[in-house]
């Protein structure tokens, strides 16, 4: 699992195109379809029978190479070198699978060599930079400083910025960089029962101007039972000890037909052992007649590159009695910047009905399944923020939809 959600993401951000003149190949549109035993399959028929035929072997090597098949993948590009030992793409390709591998010695010098071969061939320079970065040693972070130093010569700092952060934070490790990001995009639910679709649009930005120090905000338009909603929220996370955090978030609604007309939340989450962690977070929401509270308490566990949640709500509406749910989501940390989780919920939920003429909340049984992950396109920066889930609300209606955003990071 862990090699297939990695090697998609490099597919997507992949160093040289597949595409060749003409009409298109069955392998590419395995390639394209992300059907990778496929395209090895139709890639090695060609081989076959025409086995001079550089680029199906390279594709081939690639192929290889996304399936986590690195020795097969190695054996293709030294064929191919055999053939054109200058050749800047084969280079690259094989020192990006040395840097999948884990073999980052080799994965320097074959990419220092793509870098000879073509020196204007930036992803030769941004992969041995990357490498460099990736060893631990003081040379080797030396060596990175240099051939950055002279990449920011010859194509510009914004380039390698992202490179440079990186370097940053190795030399310095106690400096902060900052770090920005916004993301835009919507939502799509369908509903059983006869009710009509919702739908949402939003704008959503964060900025950790120091270390610990994190402000964000969220502006949407949301409709539900026909019915329109603006809401505005905005909020901060703020490091009050090394081990220990404090929130404040609020939001309003200047229409307030379904949503909160606003709410206030409180919180605080604190680091008590290695991997471990736990939060407490309050939250107010007020409607036009009537309003409701919303505790829950948290505890995480980090193992590597997986954490483990489980969250406990419990909420009360105005002259109601509290209800419960629960909720377990674990979460692959993967690529560094890269997450994706599976979560499922239970439990109770009260629920503004934003039926005509009726302001009031209602209480039912819930059950939650979904997916929520954010995945970014190499080390560039844009990404994409992602969430997939059903709903179920009692017997009154089932909800199953998904969001997507486009998420840009400067």
């Amino acid at each position: 699992m862990k090699r297939a959600a990695v090697f998609f993401g490099l597919l997507l951000a992949g160093t040289a195109p597949l595409a060749v003149a003409g009409e298109e190949a069955p392998w590419q549109s395995a390639v394209a379809a992300k059907d990778f035993p496929a395209a090895e399959r139709l890639l090695r028929q060609e081989l076959a029978s025409r086995t001079q035929d550089q680029e199906a072997r390279f594709a081939l090597a690639r192929v290889l190479a996304w399936q986590g098949r690195y020795a097969e993948a190695l054996r293709e590009y030294d064929t191919l070198l055999a053939v054109q030992p200058a050749n800047a793409d084969y280079l690259l390709g094989r020192a990006q699978t040395l840097y999948w591998s884990g073999d980052l010695p080799q994965a320097v010098e074959a990419a220092a060599k793509a870098k000879a071969v073509a020196p204007n061939y930036l992803d030769a320079w941004r992969l041995e930079i990357q490498a460099l970065l990736a060893t631990t040693d003081g040379e080797s972070t030396q060596r990175a400083a240099a051939t950055l130093a002279a990449a920011e010569q010859r194509f510009g700092p914004t380039a390698v910025a992202d490179l440079r952060q990186r370097l940053t934070a190795r030399e310095h490790p106690g400096t902060f960089v900052p770090q920005r990001e916004v993301e835009a995009g919507g939502s799509y639910e369908h509903l059983t029962h006869g009710y009509d679709s919702w739908k949402s649009l939003y704008l959503e930005g964060e900025n950790r101007y120091q270390a610990g120090r994190t402000v964000y905000g969220q502006g949407r338009f949301t409709d539900r039972y026909r019915l329109d909603d603006t809401e505005l929220m905005l909020g901060t996370v703020q490091r009050l000890t090394d081990n220990v955090d404090w929130q404040v978030e609020a939001s309003g609604s200047p229409t307030h037909e379904v949503l909160p007309e606003y709410t206030l939340l409180l919180g605080g989450s604190a680091r008590f052992a290695p991997g471990w962690d736990a939060g407490l977070t309050a939250r107010h929401s007020a409607y036009t007649h009537t309003y409701s509270n919303l505790y829950s308490f948290g505890l995480g566990h980090e193992m590597g590159p997986y954490r483990l949640e489980y969250m406990l709500y419990a909420g009360q509406a105005e002259d109601a009695s509290a209800v419960f749910a629960h909720r377990l989501q674990g979460t692959w940390y993967y690529g560094g910047r890269n997450r994706v989780g599976l979560y499922v919920a239970v439990g109770q939920e009260t629920e503004n009905s934003g039926e005509p003429g009726a302001d009031h909340l209602l209480t039912d049984s819930v059950r939650s399944i979904g997916i929520i992950g954010r995945h970014w396109f190499g080390d560039g920066p844009w990404g994409i923020g992602y969430h997939l889930w059903n709903h179920k609300q009692s017997d009154r209606y089932t909800r199953t939809g998904g969001s997507l955003g486009l998420r840009y990071r400067f």
